[in-house]
């Protein structure tokens, strides 16, 4: 037949901004097809964390009481504690002004004992021990004097609190989690930190959804019944939500018309010569396209018909990418195949497809 061109995608966001930041049960983008999607090594949340301040008078020096439940069985060497006024671990740290804990010293501690200090600075304490695995339940608490409190009774502050098998406060980390303080005379504040669920799609984008390039839209090219077509795009996600989040792809198959390309129902090898389409979330050989999810945490997944290298599919309302915990970010490439058959109907063919990310709070 033919040469043709077509649009593999069109249609304009239905969202100005290309992040999103919610305390909502989710978060919802509607791209043009080249929409993108977005996913933590196998850490945990330390379990019921608390911060006692034995007193909140502003810049007064007093001792503050951290408890937490450590959640995993890897051997603990050392406890890092980072006061910042943002609780969120990948953000900068601001520290909280008029703190100082560098004359800080550990008076007592129970659960999880074996700690001393191995080092402080004015915002910064790291805690180590020869590495051994919690006893579970482990729940356990550490009281350091000395510790000047903030001035600025404006905003609360947090305590930023990993733990890592290594003695010095470096490496892999195991479970992490923060606590919130704030000073004022006759207050005490202990809380968690909000529910929080980031997402971004274009194009590219960055890691941590800090930017993007702001295309949402493809020209696939012409349509051959010799040639694969090809596309990818990027999304990014991220959420503090206790069982992670789900991204789902929803949308109509190709179509010019009432002439279809649909999609297979099963994941697929890529066919020339017939009327196909479809997506995976993984590295691609055959054809060359796409790449694996980038970033440390790795408990945010493809789905399981969506991660088959090679093998492509789209179903509308699929779950496409998803995590079953806590994840900070991770960062996935979205591959896009189209073949036609000979016999195929001239036309433009394009979708329309709506990606709904959703926190599971």
């Amino acid at each position: 037949m033919g040469r043709m061109r077509h649009l593999l995608f069109w249609a304009h966001t239905f969202f100005h901004s290309w992040r999103y930041i919610c305390t909502e049960e989710f978060v919802a983008l509607l791209l043009a097809l080249f929409v993108f999607m977005m996913p933590v090594a196998a850490t945990t949340r330390f379990e019921t964390r608390g911060l006692f301040m034995h007193t909140t008078e502003p810049g007064a020096t007093t001792s503050y009481t951290v408890t937490l439940r450590f959640m995993s069985p890897e051997q603990v060497g050392s406890v890092d504690l980072l006061f910042c006024n943002d609780p969120i671990p990948y953000m900068p740290c601001a520290i909280p002004t008029g703190l100082d804990v560098s004359q800080a010293t550990l008076t007592s501690q129970s659960g999880e004992t074996g700690f001393s200090i191995y080092s402080k600075t004015q915002n910064h304490i790291i805690l180590t021990r020869t590495p051994t695995s919690p006893t579970f339940p482990s729940e356990s608490s550490y009281t350091f004097s000395g510790i000047k409190n903030p001035t600025d009774t404006s905003q609360a502050f947090s305590i930023r609190m990993k733990s890592l098998t290594s003695t010095d406060g470096t490496g892999p980390l195991i479970d992490f989690g923060s606590v919130r303080g704030q000073v004022e005379t006759g207050i005490m504040i202990q809380t968690q930190v909000p529910p929080m669920l980031i997402f971004c799609a274009a194009q590219q984008v960055d890691d941590n959804c800090s930017g993007t390039d702001e295309t949402y839209y493809r020209d696939m090219g012409t349509l051959s019944p010799n040639d694969t077509l090809t596309a990818q795009s990027q999304m990014a996600v991220g959420t503090n939500a206790s069982q992670g989040f789900v991204v789902t792809a929803n949308g109509p198959p190709m179509a010019a018309g009432t002439s279809v390309i649909n999609s297979p129902r099963l994941p697929t090898e890529s066919q020339p010569g017939t009327n196909q389409f479809g997506i995976n979330l993984v590295e691609n050989t055959v054809p060359a396209v796409g790449g694996n999810p980038e970033g440390t945490w790795a408990n945010a997944i493809p789905a399981a018909d969506y991660s088959i290298p090679n093998k492509y599919k789209f179903v509308s309302g699929d779950v496409v990418a998803y995590s079953p915990n806590v994840s900070l970010m991770r960062k996935f490439t979205v591959s896009y195949i189209l073949n036609s058959s000979k016999d195929l109907r001239a036309g433009v063919y394009t979708t329309t497809v709506t990606l709904i990310a959703s926190g599971r709070f």
